[in-house]
């Protein structure tokens, strides 16, 4: 259990934007970069952010574009008119997922409880990401700081698990000073 004086902050986000980018090779590499100003992860388990944006590779021919609930439009627009002579797939999946930031001193320890991976910053390094699991809840999940005395970490989480996963972290951080923000995920229960 995480020691009882760490403080753990949890904020849902329930209100952003995310796209299935499907397709690969070097034309849509750089049509996305063209679109989104971002370069296209093309290592395993890794992330990219610029600004409010992240791309999330899931898989080679797989990422998730990560934005606030306004922009989505737009970037499914600029990345259809950057990959038009492709082959791709671009998809709003944003009514199936949340995200979920996980930060404080309590972070690491209470994810680690529901988490197999190894997430310290010297195995689990800012600009990696992995899916994985949280309890029995599948989650995609990345490290959105380098801190190790104030770690944190964001997850991307189905819909239909969020109810779950709050319930899980409220039973598992109970030593930790908890403070919330951002949406009710009861509401979606």
């Amino acid at each position: 259990m995480p020691d009882p004086v760490q403080n753990l902050h949890i904020h849902w986000q329930t209100d952003l934007s995310v796209l299935s980018l499907r397709g690969e090779g070097t034309a849509i590499a750089q049509g996305v970069e063209r679109a989104l100003g971002l370069a296209l992860p093309s290592s395993t388990n890794t992330t990219h952010q610029q600004g409010d944006i992240r791309l999330v590779w899931v898989s080679p021919d797989d990422c998730f574009v990560i934005a606030p609930s306004a922009q989505a439009a737009k970037l499914e627009a600029a990345l259809r008119e950057a990959l038009q002579a492709q082959h791709f797939a671009v998809t709003d999946v944003s009514s199936g997922y949340f995200l979920l930031s996980l930060a404080g001193a309590g972070a690491r320890s209470m994810l680690a409880q529901g988490c197999p991976l190894d997430l310290h910053p010297k195995n689990f390094a800012l600009g990696q990401c992995a899916g994985s699991h949280f309890f029995k809840a599948s989650v995609w999940l990345w490290p959105a700081s380098d801190s190790t005395a104030e770690p944190k970490f964001e997850l991307l989480i189905r819909r239909s698990f969020a109810s779950y996963v709050d319930t899980m972290i409220n039973k598992a951080s109970l030593e930790c000073k908890v403070e919330r923000s951002g949406q009710e995920i009861e509401a979606y229960a």
